[in-house]
């Protein structure tokens, strides 16, 4: 103890000696935790640089004798040195450059610090450090010597390399807009402090007299320190936090973070653009560019459903945005903020008013269809009806009559698909219900036979007595099947045979007649709209309504071929769990 003397100005270096060796600590404890970055690794490399820098300034500043003092002073270049390569090192991490930080990169750089540390550790002659003294400086002694070339050419090297690195930290800084302006402004600081310092030294142009050995070392520990709280602070070496940063940097969606003052804190290059901002929104009141529909502006921590809003775009042309929020909050739920998502839904506003355009076209000529034209059938039928009591027809006159009658019959039949495929299209789907099978089935087969003479319309075995999902529809299903095996029907005495079965959680209705069968190559688009399946009497709807139902409760439709001729159509059906 005797050989060492504390002065008040050492508190300086003492404390820049304690916050290299707690930020070291930290990185190296960051890393066992949450794993090795480029980022993460430089730092703590550069952390540990400066502390041996500051450590051996410290142990060269408190001793007495010119030995001790001397190998102090040799050892603290072995981290000034080493903290130019460092700072460079830990830059390049931080953007895209970080490639560049790899073994190779290392290595490069061991080979040209080998010959200096070489010289300081053997020094066989005065080399780097000309005529090295111990001179008094206030309380205590520093080393002082001349500079030779090789010493002079090293520190050049170190505040080019140093300077590089730390210009390029400041570049990143800047550009970087994932960085808050919390960490901005504790980053510049702890960047510009020791270049600063080490500049106003170099010249000479302090306002007070203090050695190198203190200044330049405590300035990169503390401004080291400052980059590490910012780092740590904010989660700059959390990879995660970086790779959340970039996600909301580049989504397609515009984000806005606000505080609880209602002024916008962060926001990315897409609600930029989307809200065509001519200035920084950062420091706008959210209440300036969004009000709730009911014209009350919004204020951050408010609850409010998403909402739309309409802006003119940069070619005159309007958008429409939808915004929705959510509240930032502690896991005590205390309200840090609120996070607003803005999208772009022109197009589907767009689709959705095309729609609705076409919903009323549709609602328009199903009116037309429900009233206009089927009274008008019926005033054919009636008309039929009359002429068919005249006692005296010719037998042309009889045909023509019978014809009128069925095709009249027939555009009956079409305006009732029309109507019942309209109400399908236009009325939103509905909550599906138990609809027995039976019931409906049985139903339909008595409407269908009374409709048409010389048919046969019989049940194979019985029927289950189980339920499907669907609804009130679901007869017309069976109906259209029905008619539609009837109206193909080629033969002078149409046979058509029904059953069901029911097997696991599916319900299967079969329909089978004996008309003339349908080709495979009409087969697979005989559900689509306008296909009738044969040239025959059939609307051309049927079909496409039948799968058009059976798809929405969940179901499926199939037709394949009957034997000895004619088609099957089977209808696939959930049963409802109720069953």
């Amino acid at each position: 103890m005797q050989s060492f003397q504390l002065h008040l100005p050492l508190i300086l270096v003492l404390l820049a000696t304690e916050v290299g060796l707690l930020t070291t600590a930290y990185g190296l404890y960051y890393i066992d935790k949450f794993g090795r970055t480029k980022q993460v690794t430089t730092f703590t490399a550069l952390a540990a640089a400066i502390t041996v820098w500051v450590f051996f300034a410290l142990l060269q500043l408190t001793a007495t004798t010119y030995r001790l003092s001397y190998w102090a002073y040799k050892l603290l270049h072995f981290g000034s040195f080493t903290t130019a390569p460092a700072v460079l090192l830990y830059a390049l991490s931080m953007g895209n450059a970080r490639r560049w930080v790899n073994r190779k990169t290392v290595s490069v750089i061991g080979v040209g610090l080998l010959p200096v540390f070489v010289l300081l550790f053997t020094d066989p002659v005065p080399v780097l450090f000309e005529d090295p003294q111990l001179v008094s400086f206030g309380a205590f002694s520093v080393i002082s010597h001349g500079e030779s070339p090789i010493y002079v050419a090293y520190l050049s090297a170190f505040y080019i390399v140093a300077t590089a690195g730390l210009s390029y930290i400041v570049y990143r800084t800047w550009t970087d807009s994932s960085l808050s302006r919390r960490q901005t402004a504790v980053l510049v600081p702890a960047i510009f402090a020791p270049m600063l310092l080490s500049v106003v030294q170099t010249f000479d142009i302090l306002p007070f007299e203090t050695p190198g050995t203190i200044l330049t070392p405590a300035s990169f520990s503390i401004g080291m320190a400052g980059v590490g709280y910012a780092a740590f602070r904010y989660e700059t070496f959390d990879t995660k936090a970086l790779a959340r940063s970039r996600a909301i940097e580049t989504m397609r969606e515009g984000y806005l973070l606000v505080d609880t003052g209602g002024e916008i804190i962060d926001v990315n290059a897409r609600a930029r653009s989307l809200l065509d901002a001519e200035t920084a929104l950062v420091g706008t009141k959210i209440s300036e560019l969004f009000a709730e529909p009911d014209g009350q502006a919004l204020e951050a921590g408010d609850d409010a459903p998403p909402f739309e809003v309409a802006v003119d775009g940069p070619d005159g042309d309007t958008r429409t945005l939808e915004v929705s929020t959510s509240k930032f909050t502690t896991s005590s739920e205390q309200t840090l903020g609120t996070l607003f998502v803005v999208r772009e839904i022109t197009a589907r506003k767009r689709a959705q008013e095309q729609v609705k355009r076409q919903r009323d076209n549709i609602a328009v000529l199903d009116q037309m269809v429900r009233h206009d034209i089927r009274n008008h059938l019926q005033s054919v039928l009636g008309g039929a009806d009359l002429l068919a009591t005249k006692a005296e027809m010719t037998d042309d006159e009889a045909r023509y009559l019978e014809m009128i009658t069925e095709n009249a019959d027939h555009a009956v039949d079409l305006t009732k698909s029309a109507r019942e495929l309209a109400t399908v299209m236009l009325e939103p789907e509905s909550e599906f219900e138990p609809v027995n099978v039976r019931a409906v089935l049985t139903d339909e087969i008595e409407k269908v036979s009374d409709s048409f003479d010389s048919v046969s319309i019989a049940a194979e075995g019985s029927i289950p007595n189980v339920s499907v999902t669907g609804d009130e529809m679901l007869g017309s299903v069976f109906r259209n099947l029905l008619k539609n095996a009837v109206q193909h029907n080629d033969t002078e005495q149409p046979e058509v045979v029904v059953s069901a079965t029911e097997r696991d959680d599916r319900v299967r209705v079969s329909i089978a007649d004996n008309g003339p069968g349908i080709p495979d190559v009409h087969k697979e688009q005989l559900f689509s709209k306008g296909e009738t399946g044969l040239d025959s009497e059939g609307t051309g709807i049927g079909l496409y309504l039948v799968r058009t139902l059976v798809e929405r409760y969940g179901g499926s439709v199939s037709v394949e071929d009957n034997e000895p001729r004619g088609s099957i159509f089977t209808v696939s059906l959930p049963r409802a769990e109720s069953s």
